[in-house]
């Protein structure tokens, strides 16, 4: 007896979306097949597409049509369904015989309906449940010998085993697969319109589209579920995550119960993995069937899917794993434990995925297994916060296991943690004496080296040199790991002693070898390092295109969350700076803050002090001060490099400064870095940091000392930058000692090397000083063209005209605010000056010589002699030197 609706196209739903146009290119082909898995809309497709048609025959299959005649019997009845279709003979046959030959069958049918001159159509949906052979040959032999305008539509959950190669060449194949049949955007605005009473925005449907990948049961039963906005958001992210009852009812119903036994179980197991291959499955399974099982399951259309870069591999859909782990709790099937997963991980070199499981497991042996395995690939790819873990869990287990301790100190140095790496060293040498542990060379090699980077964190340089070039002496394989670094840490000595070219030489050797090993921290490192030599060098352009190399492998291995990643952003923050950009400074130093703000906060100084630098800049004290309170609290708590050092403290004294703190800059010098010399960036740093201490303090003979002495370190290095910066205070000091010719010399010097380093700003902080020889420097006649155009845009930047006096500094408020200053000196309380003399007293503190106070104030120059002569005598001074200094003490108290 047939079940009737088995041989009517069901109904479609209220909501149904058309998509008729999906078989527009079925017409005038034999064969078409959709293949995708459940829930997919495939019925439903044929359902509309079947109720536009005339001489239809439709046939709904299950798992108990598997059977030759029981198969026969409904597929015979669809067709004689049709109207113009007479066979009464097959269908006698089809009655009587209980052991038929389908093909003979056939055969007799399509001589019964030889004169059916009508297009006919076959639909025969979940077509999957047919895997009887002699079926499969009989409908292979149907499809062959029917007539041209008859064809035979099918829908599948998984691949057919009908013969269709030959039908695809002859174009007569039609096939549809899930990409095809997930819905478009478009198709789920249309499909949540006509279903819902209420209104979604767009954005919240095509989210939940993507989420689900155009699924159409995931979207329908949503649809179902929903009642206004807000349950449709929360059933949204429940279907998406996999996480409500109905969809794994759907999943069980639909697709878990039609599996065989075996499979079911094997589902099961693997659940808890994120892929799977057949070696896995035979090891989990106890059996030699993997590729079979895996197979079997690849039939099943999405069930598994294989993974496209990974050979053998394949992984669970999605959807279907969090569906699997609901059901072994269901069912209390016994999960894999954590530390069954990692070891069946680490067995097949599977590092990455045992990671976690080892983690939960807190087992020391896999943990030290893992770290043996990987170790150096979790390293190089950044994952330092799943290395420090599974540190955390061998404690003291360390010790007996060298290369881990190799692979610690190095991860403690890629954090910059430089003062735990000299202890963390020392402490496992006396843990090897103590454990008798007899040391490798290669270990040996690897500890020399470490120490030639502990000196370096020092600022023993030479001692690094040393230990570096002894571990290249003792490690052959230039390819090497402990080479490579070995000579990193030569090229950053050479850098530090000002050996930029040999440097540079150094560290193109290093991204070399470094980028054939996949050391991808140490090629970012080297690249950095080359461009702030280019930067040191004037080549601004080359330092630009070598720091964009390293910020585009920071993004290509992703690791813009490691610390390495604020290097670059600090530099352009610096340049940024210098070009007066401080809004974009701004916006680099909060990118450097997202990147350092999971890790120690000793981070925080180097973009604190950038910070802190554009705040003064822009004339936010507020702001400031907090900086410069954070920097200090800092500095006491930390041990940090020198170049950090060198910035922070340029950055205190520029606040001190501002703020006139005498005390503070005083305390200051007590302890202040003194470089021996200056052959590099962060040591010329150092000693303008003293040099502007010294100005402030109005000891202008010490600032000139020093300043000649970095002048001479920067031009013996090829320091363009800092030969720049020095030039231009070395003008501010001569002027300030009246040393015209000289200030003059070095100020044309200055304004022609800016037009080869780019710098403006420099010459605007120390406007005021350079102020009184722009106009002698403007009136020069052998100045070139270049320069004048240079000088002309440093006035205009400074807001100086030539045309305009100097500025007093002492007028009328400004003396009240000093005669009633406590620290004001008594001899200026006791015996007042008069306006004029106030006046002579600024322009001298103004570096006007006499005639140009003369000028200035429209009387003779006889008479500005007796004026000046007046104040010395008044004050107790003896000459221009010391009127120049007090009158600095003097402004201090402003």
């Amino acid at each position: 007896m047939l079940i009737k609706s088995k041989l009517n196209a069901p109904r479609l739903l209220k909501n149904s979306v058309t998509r008729l146009h999906l078989l527009h290119d079925f017409n005038a082909i034999k064969l078409g097949l959709i293949t995708a898995p459940a829930g997919y809309g495939k019925t439903s497709l044929l359902s509309e597409w079947a109720n536009k048609q005339d001489g239809c025959a439709w046939f709904s299959i299950d798992k108990y049509d598997n059977n030759a005649q029981q198969f026969a019997n409904y597929f015979i009845y669809a067709m004689a369904d049709i109207e113009g279709v007479h066979c009464p003979a097959t269908i006698e046959m089809v009655k009587q015989n209980s052991d038929l030959d389908l093909i003979a069958l056939f055969t007799l049918f399509f001589n019964e309906s030889a004169e059916q001159q009508k297009p006919l159509c076959i639909i025969l949906d979940d077509f999957h449940h047919i895997t009887d052979t002699s079926i499969l040959q009989a409908l292979s032999f149907f499809i062959k010998h029917m007539p041209n305008d008859w064809q035979l539509l099918i829908s599948t959950r998984a691949a057919t085993a009908l013969p269709i190669s030959n039908l695809r060449i002859k174009q007569q194949l039609f096939e549809l697969s899930l990409d095809a049949l997930s819905f478009s955007d478009q198709e789920s605005l249309l499909f949540f319109e006509s279903s819902l009473n209420f209104a979604m925005p767009s954005t919240t449907v095509l989210n939940l589209n993507e989420a689900v990948s155009g699924w159409p049961t995931a979207l329908q039963l949503v649809a179902i579920l929903s009642k206004d906005a807000q349950s449709f958001t929360e059933y949204a992210l429940q279907i998406a995550n996999n996480e409500h009852i109905y969809l794994w009812d759907y999943f069980d119903e639909e697709v878990f119960t039609h599996l065989s036994e075996q499979l079911q179980t094997l589902l099961l197991r693997i659940a808890p993995l994120s892929k799977i291959n057949a070696q896995m499955i035979n090891q989990l399974c106890e059996t030699d069937k993997g590729d079979a099982l895996l197979a079997q399951l690849s039939e099943q259309s999405n069930l598994i899917i294989k993974l496209p870069k990974e050979k053998n591999w394949y992984a669970c859909n999605s959807f279907l794993k969090n569906f699997l782990l609901h059901k072994s709790k269901q069912i209390n099937v016994k999960p894999l434990s954590d530390t069954e997963v990692a070891t069946l991980w680490l067995k097949h070199q599977q590092a990455d995925e045992a990671l976690p499981f080892v983690l939960r497991s807190e087992d020391q042996h896999l943990t030290i297994t893992l770290l043996q395995q990987a170790g150096w690939s979790l390293f190089h790819d950044g994952q330092f916060n799943q290395l420090q873990a599974c540190f955390n869990l061998i404690r003291q287990s360390i010790w007996l296991h060298p290369e881990l301790v190799i692979l610690k100190a190095w991860m403690l140095q890629s954090h910059h943690q430089h003062y735990k790496v000299a202890p963390f060293i020392k402490q496992a040498e006396k843990m090897f004496i103590q454990h008798q542990l007899l040391l490798s060379q290669e270990i040996l090699s690897e500890l020399m080296v470490i120490k030639a980077q502990i000196s370096i964190n020092q600022g023993r340089i030479n001692d690094a040199l040393t230990q570096a070039k002894e571990t290249l002496l003792n490690h052959a394989s230039p390819s090497a790991r402990t080479n490579i670094i070995a000579q990193t840490i030569i090229g950053e000595a050479y850098h530090c002693l000002g050996q930029l070219d040999l440097s540079y030489q150094y560290f193109q050797e290093v991204i070399l070898l470094a980028s054939e090993q996949d050391m991808h921290q140490n090629v970012i490192w080297c690249l950095y390092q080359q461009a702030e030599i280019l930067q040191a060098q004037s080549l601004h352009q080359q330092a630009e295109d070598h720091l964009q190399k390293a910020v585009e492998l920071i993004k290509k291995h992703h690791l813009e969350s490691l610390p390495l990643y604020a290097f670059p952003l600090h530099f352009r923050v610096q340049r940024a700076y210098q070009a007066g950009e401080f809004e974009l400074a701004d916006q680099l130093c909060e990118q450097a803050l997202e990147v350092i703000k999971s890790y120690d906060e000793q981070w925080y100084l180097y973009t604190y002090t950038l910070q802190a630098k554009v705040a003064l800049e822009r004339g936010n004290m507020q702001q400031a001060k907090q900086l410069i309170n954070e920097i200090e609290r800092l500095l006491r708590n930390q041990n940090y490099h020198s170049d950090w050092i060198a910035a922070a403290n340029y950055a205190r004294l520029k606040y001190w400064r501002l703020n006139n703190d005498i005390a503070a800059i005083e305390k200051w010098l007590q302890k202040a870095p003194t470089p021996n010399n200056a052959f590099n960036h962060f040591d010329q740093c150092h000693n303008r940091n003293l040099i502007r201490a010294y100005i402030k303090l109005g000891k202008f003979d010490e600032a000139l000392q020093i300043a000649q002495a970095n002048m001479v370190d920067a031009q013996q290095c090829q320091l363009q930058m800092e030969v720049n910066r020095n030039l231009i205070l070395l003008t501010s000091i001569e002027t300030k000692l009246q040393k015209f010719s000289n200030a003059r010399q070095h100020l044309h010097q200055a304004v022609e090397s800016s037009l080869y380093t780019g710098l403006d700003t420099c010459f605007i902080r120390e406007s005021e000083n350079l102020k009184p020889i722009y106009q002698e420097l403007a009136n020069d006649p052998s100045m070139i063209h270049a320069v004048k155009n240079k000088l002309m845009k440093l006035l205009s930047l400074s807001g100086i005209s030539l045309n305009e006096g100097p500025k007093n500094p002492f007028d009328s408020t400004a003396v009240l605010k000093i005669t009633n200053h406590s620290r004001t000196p008594r001899l200026v309380k006791n015996i007042p000056l008069t306006p004029r003399e106030w006046q002579v007293l600024g322009l001298i503190h103004s570096g006007c010589r006499n005639h140009e106070i003369a000028h200035n104030m429209g009387v003779a120059p006889t008479t500005i002699k007796s004026h000046i002569r007046n104040v010395y005598q008044k004050l107790g001074l003896e000459n221009r030197k010391e009127a120049l200094q007090l009158s600095e003490q003097l402004i201090a108290l402003i």
